[in-house]
């Protein structure tokens, strides 16, 4: 057993990333290609008005160091916000994501 010992450096939210599938090494995620944004818009809109499940990859973001990749459905927003809504109904879980850090979307 590993123990934890004061030269060994744990990050208090480390049991997160195991949780909610976050991964902070790029061999364990592909990383895909940066899409256009007239692309990720128009996969955006096919999937709200079809109904059909995305994978969504975000780009790594300034204050973590941490690729994601979030399944789910889009769900209407009822504000104003330049915010998408992604419902997981497996893991029952919602996402919050800015439109400005999508990296890459498909079919799931």
């Amino acid at each position: 057993m590993k123990k934890n010992t004061l030269e060994e450096q744990v990050h208090p939210f480390s049991f997160l990333q195991k949780k909610f599938f976050l991964t902070d090494a790029a061999s364990e995620l592909e990383i895909l290609t940066q899409m256009p944004k007239e692309q990720i818009t128009f996969f955006l809109n096919q999937a709200f008005t079809k109904k059909r499940k995305i994978i969504v990859q975000l780009n790594h973001l300034a204050e973590s160091s941490f690729s994601a990749e979030v399944t789910g459905y889009i769900r209407y927003a009822p504000f104003k916000k330049p915010q998408i809504i992604l419902e997981n109904t497996i893991t029952h879980m919602t996402y919050l994501i800015n439109p400005n850090n999508i990296r890459h979307i498909r079919l799931s």
